[in-house]
């Protein structure tokens, strides 16, 4: 075989990996997307809906425990951001579950870590309980 004919094999050879490589990148990504659902942002207004008329659900504060007893969404359980990822099974995934933080970007990542963890109704509120307009417990 000359040496010619070599590159011509070898260049298909080539061509046929990188084909195979792509198309099992995109079939990787289209079963993950699949699988991961959008994070839901609720605001004030739509959470208290959803307080008051009983929804099955659970809202989880991902304050410090000394900010917590203060002050808190009506119904929420603690569980700071530092332990989420440890304790994030905890939480059922058959219901709605919303997290609520300082201003919203530890609610961001807790429910991404939810979704990508097999969860399907996650909700973020929006701004978090600096921008909370309802009641608080105590």
């Amino acid at each position: 075989m000359n040496r010619r004919n070599r590159l011509v094999i070898l260049s298909g050879l080539i061509v046929a990996i990188g084909i195979t490589v792509v198309a099992s990148l995109n079939g990787t990504s289209k079963v993950v997307s699949e699988n991961i659902t959008e994070l839901h942002v609720v605001d004030t207004k739509t959470l208290m809906k959803k307080i008051n008329s009983k929804e099955d659900m659970v809202i989880v504060d991902l304050r410090e425990p000394e900010l917590f007893s203060q002050s808190r969404v009506p119904g929420s359980i603690n569980i700071p951001f530092e332990e989420i990822p440890s304790r994030y099974t905890e939480l059922p995934n058959d219901k709605n579950v919303v997290f609520v933080c300082h201003t919203g970007r530890m609610g961001m990542e807790s429910g991404n870590l939810l979704l990508e963890n097999g969860y399907k109704q996650v909700y973020n509120l929006d701004g978090g309980i600096a921008k909370w307009t309802g009641k608080l417990e105590k």
